[in-house]
This record gives C-alpha cells, structure tokens and sequence, in this order.
C-alpha cells in the first residue's frame, strides 16, 4: 500500500484497489487539503478540524491494523484515541506522544523506549535457559515497533513451564538461537530506555546472554515497573495484580510480548499519576549478581 495525498492504493500489479480516505479526527474529506512536510512526515491540513494529518500515521494505523474510536476519548486533549484491537494493546491518543500532557513524558531528548519480557525454562538465571523474547518500542515519534521471537533451549521445556507459558518444545524446535536473537534485540533497541516489569529478574537473564555472546546494548538505564509500584505503595505489585486493578486487558498472559505490552500500560498510567518519579536503574547494580551466577554456571552456555 502507498499514499498519494488523500489516496491509498495498492501497487501491486494488477491490483486496482484505490481508497479516498478522510480526515480520521471529523471525518471530513480530504481533497482540498494544503499540504506540508517536516523531517519527520507529509501532512495534509484538514479544513473541518484544524489538525495535521501525518500520512505516516495513516499508513502505520492501516498497516498495525490500529482503529480510531471516537467514542474513547483521550483524557488530556479530548481527541480521539486509537488502539489495535487484535492485540493487547489499549487506547493510546491519537496525538501521542505531542498531546498536550504528554510531551514531557519524552521531554525535550525525544526518548524512545523499549519494554521487554522474557519466558525461560526456571528461575535460575544462568542456569536455565530463555526461550521467548518480546519487546515492543515505541520510537520518537510515538509510533510501535514489535519484536517476538521464541528460541530454541538445549533441553526439553518442562510440562510445568508449558502450563505456566503455553510454550511447548515441538514450537520450539525450529527456533532461532540465543546468540541471533540478541542480536536482534540490541539493534531493535538501539538507544531507548528499557522499561521491564522486575528487573530484578529480567535484567540477570539479559546480561549473562549479552555477556556470553559478546554482545552490548547502546543504552544502560532501566525503568522497573515493579519497583515503582511498590514506591507508589501499591498493595499487590504483580504484573497480573496491576492489570486487574487498572483494568488493562491481559490477554495471553505469561507469553513475553503480552507481558512486555501490560508493561507499557501501566508504565504510562504511573507516568500520568506522577505520585513518585520514575525508578531509573542503572545496569551496573545487576552487573555483580550477573557475573556471580556466570561464575557459578560455566557449563550452562546457551548458543
């Protein structure tokens, strides 16, 4: 699919799908539109509304499959809000992150950040084996990027770990390596902050793997949404405890890139309540547990 001005259409041959498309704000056309272009996209002025349509964020909308619901309104600006409704992934504004109250939550450096989840075999970091990564990055720009990825372990998931995870080793078997998907993972964050529910735990996992393939992220600050919770004095600080409170819908729970989503749900709705600042961690009060248990468990390399 392409955009020319207020048209989608497809560009395969052959295909003769084309697709006015109006003001996703009021509904109103499109075709007298001004036009303008900044560094980052082509907009088109709608005259009903006043607002500037990102072509971009036309083509990301259709492309995530992500609907505009005039009826969930944002509770900053009023406008509408947008979500993807296959996924779960809540209402988010339409204007995010440049709705006014939301600017700062990047602030003048237009921080990115990347939330992140792993499933493994158990609970011994180093030991035990990581066998799903999922991230999601939300850019600069406000706009979601997705990576999801199982790995394949050297021994046999336990039943127990399937009942927990839904993760069995037939889905396994033909999964990437540790070392490939890492990789993965360092250029897909790039320099975004990550965002992890219990990293505590989580962080371990990242950096045994890093090390042992001599690999490095290009940032080194985490944001714990466990810790903030319970700064926040949170009864129960659970991830599935959170999501039932605020009512973030949790489907495949569990599973690392649901995991990694309720994360950013509740990172933004302790972002938004500002009762505490953020818990910023650096990488370095991980790194001495991380080296102990590398120490520990020179055996248990996973490629």
């Amino acid at each position: 699919m392409v955009i020319e001005g207020d048209v989608i259409r497809c560009e395969s041959e052959g295909c003769t799908f084309r697709h006015q498309f109006g003001c996703p704000i009021c509904d109103r056309s499109l075709a007298d539109a001004k036009h303008s272009d900044d560094a980052y996209d082509h907009y088109l002025h709608c005259n009903g509304c006043s607002n500037l349509i990102g072509t971009k964020k036309v083509k990301y909308l259709i492309d995530n499959g992500m609907e505009v619901d005039d009826s969930n309104r944002c509770e900053l600006c009023n406008g509408p809000t947008v979500h993807r409704a296959s996924m779960n992934l809540g209402h988010r504004c339409f204007f995010f992150p440049k709705c006014s109250g939301q600017t700062d939550l990047f602030g003048a450096s237009r921080e990115s950040f990347v939330f992140l989840d792993f499933e493994t075999t158990g609970l011994e970091a180093g030991r035990d084996y990581i066998i799903e990564v999922g991230a999601l990055k939300i850019d600069e720009e406000g706009y979601e990027h997705v990576l999801q990825e199982l790995i394949k372990p050297p021994v046999p998931i336990s039943p127990k770990i399937t009942q927990i995870t839904g993760i069995t080793t037939a889905m396994v078997e033909h999964a990437s390596d540790l070392k490939s998907v890492l990789s993965r993972l360092v250029e897909f964050v790039g320099t975004a902050k990550l965002v992890i529910h219990n990293a505590d735990f989580d962080m371990l996992w990242l950096l045994i793997g890093l090390s042992r393939h001599g690999l490095a992220l290009n940032t080194d600050s985490v944001i714990c949404t466990l810790r903030w919770a319970r700064a926040m004095g949170e009864p129960a600080a659970s991830l599935s405890a959170l999501t039932k409170k605020y009512g973030i819908h949790h489907a495949n729970a569990h599973r690392a890139l649901a995991d990694a989503a309720a994360t950013k749900e509740i990172f933004f709705i302790f972002d938004r309540l500002r009762k505490v600042p953020r818990p910023l961690i650096g990488f370095n009060e991980f790194r001495t547990q991380a080296e102990k248990n590398l120490a520990r468990y020179t055996d248990y390399v996973q490629a």
